[in-house]
């Protein structure tokens, strides 16, 4: 495998996406390493003012991996990613890992107490006897 790098990519189906790559020259191939999507937005900025720009989304939505090897036949055009696109990219990919992140439980999150430490509050509160 030859050295990574950040690219957009330009595919034979019309899709465009950024990833890190690196080329595989044994099976004329490369491997992406977190692909997004890039989506096109439209803005209306006020009735004469329109501002074109683009969103990046994950590029196979129903899957958590994130390497993914693309037949180079499947490749129209590649260009070194500009630093500022990379910049965003990363960014981007820092706040969908983070999204991720967010929303591991741990034990202690779950823990509603002990049988005996509620019962002990419910009696504390109805002011019932302790047997």
């Amino acid at each position: 495998m030859e050295e990574e790098f950040y690219a957009t990519i330009k595919l034979i189906n019309g899709e465009e996406i950024v990833a890190k790559v690196s080329f595989m020259p044994d099976d004329d191939s490369l491997v992406l390493e977190n692909p997004l999507e890039v989506v096109p937005v439209q803005q209306q900025r006020s009735q004469d003012v329109q501002v074109n720009g683009f969103t990046l989304v994950e590029w196979i939505r129903s899957t958590f991996d994130q390497m993914f090897v693309l037949p180079r036949r499947h490749v129209l055009t590649m260009t070194e990613t500009d630093k500022k696109i990379e910049h965003f990219y990363l960014k981007t990919l820092k706040k969908m890992h983070m999204g991720l992140d967010n929303n591991k439980f741990t034990r202690q999150m779950g823990r509603l107490g002990s049988v005996n430490e509620t019962k002990k509050y419910l009696e504390k509160i109805y002011k019932l006897p302790s047997p």
